[in-house]
């Protein structure tokens, strides 16, 4: 039996829009916790809200769809080494930047304790599983079905650069490349989701080696000068991106990847 709608998609999806950074930006901004908690709080926020939206608009059906995108690991194996040596290449890219700028004395790689790897590895899998599922599982897919792909990533690198702030004032960062670097990021992930055909897996891959790699390369570098590099390295590569294959993130028409119900 099928579940009455609550919210429209549209709605749904506008809710979600302006509500997930708002209600980030609350978090780290009034309550007064410890920066890991705030972080963790703020984490939750786009997959709750997701999980909401969907529930609201599909009932059951809605969220168990969402969830399911979560499992769906069949696809070309081309887009894994993609989604692995891409987020690589990006942080070594800002490492060797950060060298060339002088923010760093020599490009160097970082070996953490085994302890501190497979700790690593769990909150960083939790980390990109949590953002992923909000911001390209729930909203990216509803935002095509309206948008331009480029269209799309801006509007959600907006938001999710807002949320990165929050995060960013809780532990110190400097705003701007705090905002910059997961605006910029946005766009690729937005021209790999295109690609695959709207592949949650590959956007949750491509995150988490970004955040994984990272110890291993900006170790060394002062978190202001590491976050600026990312920043300008995420820039380059969007705008890269924009000039190869246009507007559409893709060769040809870009397609509707979600159907969407309800109007």
């Amino acid at each position: 039996m099928k579940t009455r709608a609550i919210l429209s998609v549209r709605s749904a999806l506008l809710f979600y829009l302006v509500l997930t950074p708002l209600i980030s930006l609350a978090i780290a901004l009034f309550l007064p916790l410890s920066t890991a908690v705030i972080a963790l709080l703020m984490l939750l926020v786009p997959s709750t809200m997701a999980v909401l939206c969907a529930g609201l608009v599909e009932g059951r059906e809605g969220i168990s769809s969402l969830l399911k995108k979560l499992f769906q690991w069949r696809i070309d194996f081309k887009w894994y080494l993609v989604a692995i040596l891409m987020p690589v290449g990006i942080i070594l890219a800002s490492g060797v930047l950060a060298f060339l700028l002088d923010w760093s004395s020599t490009v160097q790689i970082s070996i953490p304790t085994s302890s501190q790897l497979i700790a690593n590895f769990f909150l960083i899998l939790l980390v990109a599983v949590l953002e992923e599922l909000g911001w390209r599982g729930y909203a990216l897919p509803r935002l095509l079905a309206y948008r331009p792909p480029l269209t799309s990533a801006l509007i959600i690198g907006v938001l999710w650069g807002l949320l990165h702030i929050g995060i960013g004032l809780a532990d110190g960062r400097p705003w701007l490349p705090t905002f910059l670097a997961p605006f910029g990021m946005s766009v690729t992930l937005t021209w790999l989701f295109v690609q695959t055909r709207g592949s949650l897996a590959m956007a949750i891959l491509f995150h988490f080696m970004v955040d994984y790699t990272a110890q291993f390369f900006l170790a060394g570098i002062p978190i202001a000068q590491a976050v600026w590099s990312q920043a300008i390295v995420n820039l380059a590569l969007a705008l890269t991106l924009v000039l190869i294959y246009g507007p559409g993130l893709q060769r040809g028409q870009a397609k509707n990847l979600v159907a969407v119900k309800g109007g």
